[in-house]
């Protein structure tokens, strides 16, 4: 890899160099270094293509996304930029909708070590975060973890979140039975765990001590009423301007934390709308980032009554930490 062609790595050994508890744990010390102000990144660079042919007007056929940073990792500074495209008719061809790169840069010479597939590194970092979160801020005791959506992300945040807390039930809904009940057999076949469809969303949340949102919904669907005392929520599929899953009510009602603070205030939907709805107290709404609540700055959890709610966004920093922990790996196996 020292060389001044990058190294192209496949999804498969991003896969192999980065399980979740290496995930998981390259996470949660990026989170902390972004809180404790020791990464630089701008707010991502978006540029919004052109309307598709036939697509309402002013609806992007698709977006691209340019994400730098310049994160510590083991005593070394490196630099690494994700380029991202988001094609919401991919799905339907059979590709993902995130598409792009993961470059990481030398920490010695600058040269450009090794190109890495966006859209796994996406998918297994905001799974990776999201099991920090659930580490965090999510009961003690919690044993159901409930999973809304069924799609690349949900597979892949059961084996983080069965990492952090010894979940003893999941149960899954999706607007497609079908899909619910394959990934509940993915569950009991490939993890070992209960599993169960739900054909209502309510089925699934009722009884859970975890809530994984995980869909690519534009309007929120999860309501207060869901929602038991002392849930944590992991709302993950939200991570664009507009979009949105959390009821602004259940925002209200939680206690919210956040990726990095800048970010939010600039494309998190589902913070924002409930704060020109006049339903957010400033004073505690959000109560800060999750790095903040590693570092010990920023109080999590509170009471065992309280709803949590992490807003994961998503930042260049975790892309890049991700895609560092693979090259290291990488380079440590020659």
């Amino acid at each position: 890899m020292r060389s001044e062609v990058p190294e192209l790595l496949s999804e498969q050994q991003v896969r192999d160099h980065l399980p979740p508890s290496t995930a998981i744990s390259a996470m949660r010390e990026i989170m902390t270094a972004v809180s404790a102000g020791e990464v630089i990144q701008p707010v991502r660079t978006v540029l919004r293509g052109a309307p598709a042919p036939g697509a309402p007007t002013g609806a992007p056929a698709a977006l691209f996304g340019s994400m730098p940073a310049q994160i510590p990792v083991a005593g070394e500074r490196w630099f690494g930029i994700k380029s991202v495209v988001v094609n919401k008719e991919n799905p339907r061809r059979g590709l993902p909708s995130h598409v792009g790169t993961v470059t990481v840069f030398s920490p010695d010479t600058g040269l450009p070590l090794a190109v890495l597939p966006a859209s796994v590194l996406t998918e297994l970092r905001t799974a990776a975060v999201s099991a920090v979160a659930t580490d965090a801020l999510a009961a003690p005791d919690a044993r159901v973890l409930a999973v809304l959506g069924a799609g690349d992300q949900a597979y892949a945040h059961l084996a983080p979140q069965l990492a952090v807390r010894p979940f003893e039930r999941i149960t899954v809904w999706n607007r497609t039975p079908e899909k619910a009940a394959a990934l509940a057999h993915w569950a009991r076949t490939t993890l070992g765990v209960e599993a169960v469809p739900c054909a209502s969303l309510h089925e699934a949340t009722r009884g859970a001590q975890v809530i994984c949102t995980t869909t690519a919904s534009s309007r929120p669907f999860l309501e207060p009423a869901a929602v038991d005392e002392g849930t944590h929520i992991n709302a993950v599929g939200a991570c664009q301007p507009g979009a949105r899953e959390l009821a602004s009510e259940l925002v209200a009602a939680s206690a919210v934390f956040l990726d990095e603070h800048a970010a939010a205030m600039a494309e998190a939907s589902e913070l924002l709308e409930p704060g020109k709805e006049g339903l957010l107290d400033p004073a505690r709404h959000p109560r800060g980032e999750l790095g903040a609540v590693l570092g010990g700055t920023v109080p999590g959890r509170t009471g065992g009554d309280e709803i949590t709610a992490y807003l994961s966004l998503g930042l260049a920093a975790q892309d890049v930490a991700a895609a560092v922990a693979v090259v290291r790996s990488a380079l440590a196996g020659r």
